[in-house]
């Protein structure tokens, strides 16, 4: 994708970074071994191993866990240091998210939590307890729905980012509701997604027309 000009608008009602800086700076956080808020606290819930090594708490063992993950209530037991994406994938066989990148940089694995567009490759599962995760997985796909407006425009070629590119469209367009974005606000949108075959005129035009699909209420 070509570099954005610094002076375009951002997308309705997301002033400031792109979704790539904000993903890119939560992910790397997230992943850190000094872990911090909710994800500290459940690992502490989850009773898990602490050691503190030169004023830094280096977790182990393994912890139960319960994720809400497209509206079911799923249980696993995994490391603290396992990560959402191969939480989804290997243990709970939601293979929507792919890993592609696995360092927060091109959103082939991008999930929706609570409402958030997200790299799950670099967000620890114990941080999403308490919290509802979705993937594509759960989406509509009659007529109208972003998985149709995607294949009606030829939104995909080799495939492997195309589920990230189906999530961050989805999360974008419910953050934004009713509403016609220009072609730089899809842009902007998902300015967090990267697609190595350069699919981006069937993806853009993809969200266009869910956009105007969900405003006009078929999905």
């Amino acid at each position: 994708m070509p570099p954005q000009d610094p002076k375009a608008p951002a997308a309705p009602g997301r002033p400031g970074h792109s979704r790539r800086d904000f993903l890119r700076g939560s992910g790397l956080a997230a992943a850190g071994v000094a872990l911090a808020g909710s994800a500290e606290s459940a690992l502490h819930e989850a009773g898990a191993d602490v050691v503190q090594t030169e004023g830094v708490a280096i977790y182990s063992g393994s912890c139960p866990i319960e994720l809400k993950v497209n509206g079911e209530a799923m249980s696993v037991t995994v490391e603290p240091r396992s990560t959402l994406l191969d939480t989804l994938r290997n243990r709970l066989d939601v293979t929507g998210p792919k890993r592609v990148c696995d360092r927060a940089s091109c959103g082939a694995c991008t999930v929706i939590l609570d409402g958030e567009a997200v790299y799950s490759c670099t967000t620890l599962a114990i941080s999403c307890t308490g919290h509802e995760v979705r993937t594509l997985e759960s989406f509509e796909t009659g007529e109208g729905s972003v998985p149709h407006a995607f294949h009606q425009n030829d939104g995909l070629m080799c495939g492997y980012c195309t589920p990230g590119f189906v999530t961050a469209c989805q999360a974008w367009l419910e953050r934004n509701p009713g509403q016609e974005p220009t072609l730089d606000d899809i842009k902007q949108g998902l300015d967090g997604n990267i697609c190595r075959c350069g699919t981006y005129i069937g993806v853009f035009q993809a969200a266009l027309d869910a956009a105007k699909a969900m405003k006009n209420g078929r999905s």
